[in-house]
């Protein structure tokens, strides 16, 4: 076998820096492994002296990003809303616990991730609020007398969570966890039902209650109420409360792909004002997993009829506000469709990405126009037959059996009061 040789200054330049890196990675390889194997012991520590020190008023909330959205946040107002003296713990991230304000309500104490308090709260609590694999992520083996409550972050579709779909094997296995321990999963329908016993949640053990998710209460609010959100949305962005409003907020894609965000802002700008009328103005939110790399967009940054939907801290409100909605395959359009608002699908790699990931069921089968270049995109908006969508609407969620009728959170509550005792 013939030797390598490195020849000249930059040759052995190139050598101790391949050897410093290689070093480095190999040092923080065996750290992180250190670092899990302790984690781990200090977890089943915990879990083992807490043995007997459930708390029967305690419940801990975890959100996938952290921060109060989704259904644990509305599960939690709801809380607040009735009275009830629980002792309510969010885990969250540091940066966020360092921002002032704090943004969760004066009720709730908040702790860090993957600290020691997290793991005590977790091997203390009564109840667990999940809106993902939070907990089997952080795992604190959990008691026999706690509740473990999930209540996703999906709707009624689009895209496939199923094992063979999923390329983290990290989350495959945290979800099969999940499966084993969860008491509880909320659904809206009988489609998401479905889901649930097809993919993780198959045991008889798991009772699925078709309660509607709580987040969407909002969206049948009174008109009052939604004129209030509206108000409040437009405060946050200093624009008219008489600007139409589009939510445009595509997915994620496990290749970290960003060609597919190449959306024609001012082609759909132009589009909504001819056949709409009125002025516009485009509610951009990125998934949280590139919204930094594709932070400064020109397109985006230097436009001022385009807004940082990022910023905003809860999408539902967004939803609740806007007058049209777009996305590629994020779920959150079967949220939006509850509204009855126009709503349609821009995704220049359907293909691929029906190859990568796949669809429960053909995109052409909900009430949604679909584009997949920015030509179609426009003559979607301006060919938009409101009638056509009403009914393609109505008949979807007959389809996939929606429950939807805004008082989910409600029901959780109800369902959470019956395994707590309030403090006194």
């Amino acid at each position: 076998m013939s030797e390598y040789k490195v020849k000249g200054k930059l040759g052995q330049i190139q050598r101790r820096a391949a050897e410093k890196s290689f070093f480095k990675f190999t040092f923080m390889r065996a750290r992180q492994k250190t670092d899990l194997l302790i984690s781990y012991l200090m977890k089943k520590y915990i879990s083992y002296s807490t043995r007997d020190k459930v708390e029967k008023n305690k419940i801990v909330f975890m959100h996938y990003n952290n921060v109060y959205e989704c259904n644990p946040k509305y599960i939690c107002d709801e809380i607040i809303r009735q009275g009830l003296n629980y002792d309510i713990v969010f885990v969250t991230t540091k940066k966020i616990m360092d921002s002032l304000p704090l943004p969760f309500p004066p009720e709730v104490r908040v702790v860090r991730r993957n600290s020691l308090e997290h793991f005590y709260e977790m091997a203390t609590a009564r109840v667990w609020i999940d809106n993902a694999v939070n907990f089997p992520w952080n795992y604190v083996p959990k008691k026999g007398n706690q509740i473990y409550i999930n209540t996703w972050h999906g709707s009624m579709g689009l895209k496939k969570i199923d094992p063979d779909a999923v390329s983290d094997k990290h989350w495959r296995k945290c979800a099969e966890t999940a499966g084993r321990i969860t008491n509880f999963m909320i659904s809206n329908s009988s489609f998401e039902t479905m889901v649930y016993r097809t993919t993780y949640w198959k045991s008889k053990r798991v009772r699925v209650l078709e309660y509607g998710h709580p987040r969407n209460d909002v969206l049948f609010c009174s008109d009052e109420e939604k004129k209030a959100i509206k108000a409040k949305v437009c405060d946050f962005f200093d624009i008219e409360e008489d600007c139409n409003l589009i939510l445009y907020a595509p997915t994620f894609r496990d290749a970290r792909n960003l060609d597919c965000y190449d959306i024609d802002y001012n082609r759909i700008l132009n589009a909504a004002t001819k056949r709409f009328g009125g002025k516009w103005k485009i509610i951009n939110r990125y998934h949280f997993k590139v919204a930094n790399k594709l932070a400064n967009v020109k397109a985006v940054r230097n436009n001022p009829d385009i807004l940082q939907g990022n910023l905003y801290p809860d999408i539902q409100e967004l939803m609740a506000a806007c007058d049209m909605g777009i996305t590629d395959y994020s779920s959150w359009i079967c949220d939006f469709v509850l509204t009855g608002r126009p709503g349609f699908i821009y995704a220049n790699d359907l293909k691929s990405y029906d190859k990568e990931r796949g669809f429960y069921y053909p995109l052409d089968s909900t009430p949604f126009p679909i584009a997949e270049n920015n030509d179609q995109m426009e003559a979607n908006i301006l060919a938009f037959d409101d009638k056509k969508y009403a009914d393609d609407v109505k008949q979807f969620l007959a389809d996939r059996g929606s429950r939807e009728d805004g008082k989910a959170a409600a029901r959780v509550v109800g369902l959470i009061k019956k395994y707590m005792t309030e403090s006194k």
